[in-house]
């Protein structure tokens, strides 16, 4: 049976072994090479391959993606009947009559693309594949499927949400504490309007050079564009400073779940259930007993069920000083406590589980457990849901007591703005989320939808829990599960769930962060294990120190959140807009205030994170 002709039997396919180079721009062939299609007309380069018709017949257009070989190839079904381990059937050979020289020109010239795409990687590389108009004729099929876009909607909006969602919802509570519950829900609102439309100023800055015809794949490529080389460093300076941030955070949350999962198991197997090294765990309001902490209060075994306006006369205490004063001296302590601490020992038990895992040089392996961070956070919602419902809701906007009554206003909100620039940020991140998009005309609908789901997502846990929980709410604290007894069965398995799922994703946050300081510097992601040795200590044993002296990550959110959105949120993407709006010719005195207020207004957010204590 004759082999039917390769445009006709549904198989996309190429042959490159006479692909000249051209501009990366130009989406149209060398005249010299392919006369054929010396009248086809520039079109807009797309995901996928598609044919398109000549003056002399029909022609297939091949699109190659940014800093790859990713030629977008699809065998049909028949043809995945043939073997998919077969490049070109003899068949296929005689119909496109394909030599063995052909096919061995063929093979050394995509070798040589591989090659020259990864010692020139960057949008402006004169090395990268480019795309081509060509007649079937010049075609040979090639093993791969298709990568094409097809991501839905639904699927962006969710990438966009689980990037945002993060360790700041356990500070959440604490930072609506800090702002007032009023001034909460304005802060709330205010700051996701701006990081939303400073993200969007990002999406479009990216769309303004695709429709260019010019290929970025992240978000320092675009302020390189606009910026030059020293706008492509601080993006790149200010992101790694971002993830320093994370990991600190990480280390310090990873030790603290570490303990109280010790602490849990210590306390089961001896048959001890004491108060915690916070405070006593059991206070009586009218006749209901609650099981939470306030590390704030200090009391004896025998002071537990007075009142609390009693209680707080002794709030200026510190924690350390509380927890002194329970447990008596040092001497007085059972062994385990004294060899698992908090803060003194188990940071550095920590390095017997994280060291090896950061230590792997490709950890693709954690990337599959991505769906422990959706199923975790998923689960914390329903803790908080749990936890209101069993305490029910405790506001008093009317109390005598100072310490009891809702605090509508307060002038420490702007912890609350600190915290929310790291809560709602994902600007680094976001042209690589909306890139696989199925309609990229619908990103700034899905941008605006994830935003608002995002927001949703923390006034429920921050109003929901600072609305519980039972005493005053000047006990929350940083960690909303500090407010909770290590006994507590609920608590302790959201501990351990995200224990495990912190310790999948911290290697990959030490991960993103090698790879991009090494690259930066050393033009390699690994360059040599004592490079690799060195920048481990280095962050880690930063890490270890903070985790030590000062464990409090809703200030640690707040000064990483407030001078990295400085950078990411309200000034770069500002910026590059300015530059491109002078570009066209349509910068107007009225969007240069504007756009020069939001960076006023991030910096305004940063120098005020320094008077919130």
């Amino acid at each position: 049976m004759p082999a039917k002709p390769l445009e006709k039997r549904g198989l996309m396919v190429q042959r490159m072994d006479t692909v000249e180079e051209t501009d990366g721009a130009d989406d149209t062939v060398n005249s010299t090479s392919y006369p054929l299609a010396r009248s086809v007309q520039h079109q807009q380069h797309t995901q996928h391959s598609r044919q398109v018709v000549t003056e002399s017949g029909p022609a297939v257009r091949l699109p190659i993606e940014y800093g790859s070989i990713n030629m977008a190839l699809e065998f049909s079904r028949e043809s995945a009947q043939l073997g998919r381990s077969r490049a070109v059937s003899d068949t296929s050979c005689r119909a496109g009559s394909t030599t063995e020289a052909e096919l061995a020109r063929t093979s050394a010239a995509i070798s040589r693309y591989k090659y020259y795409s990864r010692i020139a990687p960057g949008a402006s590389s004169r090395f990268i594949m480019p795309a081509h108009v060509v007649p079937p004729r010049f075609l040979m099929i090639l093993p791969f499927k298709s990568v094409g876009q097809n991501q839905s909607s639904i699927i962006t909006i969710f990438s966009i949400w689980n990037t945002m969602m993060g360790t700041s919802l356990l500070s959440m509570p604490w930072a609506v504490k800090e702002s007032g519950f009023a001034m909460s829900l304005v802060a709330l609102v205010v700051m996701t309007g701006l990081t939303c439309y400073t993200a969007y100023r990002v999406l479009d800055s990216y769309n303004r050079l695709l429709r260019r015809g010019i290929r970025v794949s992240e978000f320092s490529d675009v302020c390189r564009h606009y910026m030059g080389r020293g706008g492509e460093v601080a993006a790149v300076f200010f992101s790694g400073l971002a993830l320093i941030g994370a990991v600190v955070v990480y280390w310090v949350l990873l030790s603290n779940f570490m303990y109280q999962t010790g602490q849990f198991i210590y306390n089961y197997a001896s048959g001890q259930h004491g108060p915690d090294d916070s405070g006593p765990t059991q206070y009586v309001l009218g006749n209901r007993t609650y099981n939470v902490l306030c590390p704030l209060i200090d009391l004896d075994e025998s002071d537990r069920n007075r009142t609390l306006s009693e209680d707080f006369d002794r709030l200026q205490m510190s924690p350390a000083e509380s927890v002194w004063a329970m447990n008596g001296t040092d001497a007085d302590e059972p062994l385990f406590n004294r060899v698992w601490s908090k803060t003194g020992t188990v940071p550095f038990f920590l390095l017997l589980v994280a060291w090896p895992l950061i230590s792997i040089k490709s950890p693709s392996f954690f990337s599959k457990f991505n769906a422990l961070g959706t199923v975790a956070a998923g689960y914390l919602l329903l803790f908080v849901l749990a936890k209101a419902i069993g305490w029910g809701f405790n506001m008093n906007f009317t109390s005598q007591d100072s310490l009891m009554r809702i605090q509508q206003f307060s002038p420490k909100f702007f912890s609350y703005t600190g915290i929310l620039s790291v809560a709602l940020f994902c600007h680094c991140f976001l042209i690589l989320l909306v890139k696989p998009a199925k309609n990229p005309k619908n990103n700034t609908r899905d941008l605006i939808i994830a935003y608002v789901c995002v927001s949703i997502t923390y006034l429920f846990v921050g109003g929901i829990f600072y609305a519980a929980y039972p005493l005053s709410k000047f006990c929350i604290e940083q960690n909303l599960l500090d407010n909770i007894p290590s006994s507590d069965i609920l608590a302790f398995t959201a501990r351990i769930f995200l224990l495990i799922q912190m310790l999948t994703v911290f290697p990959l946050l030490m991960y993103i962060l090698r790879a991009q300081m090494m690259y930066y510097f050393y033009k390699a992601v690994y360059p040599s294990w004592l490079h690799v040795l060195l920048f481990h200590i280095a962050v880690v044993g930063v890490a270890i120190l903070v985790a030590m002296f000062y464990p409090n990550i809703g200030n640690i959110l707040r000064f990483s959140g407030a001078i990295c959105g400085l950078a990411h949120i309200f000034t770069l993407p500002t910026v590059v807009y300015l530059i491109s709006e002078r570009q066209a010719a349509r910068l107007t005195p009225l969007k240069c205030i504007v756009h020069l207020a939001l960076i006023a207004i991030g910096l305004a957010n940063f120098v005020a994170q320094f008077f919130m204590f």
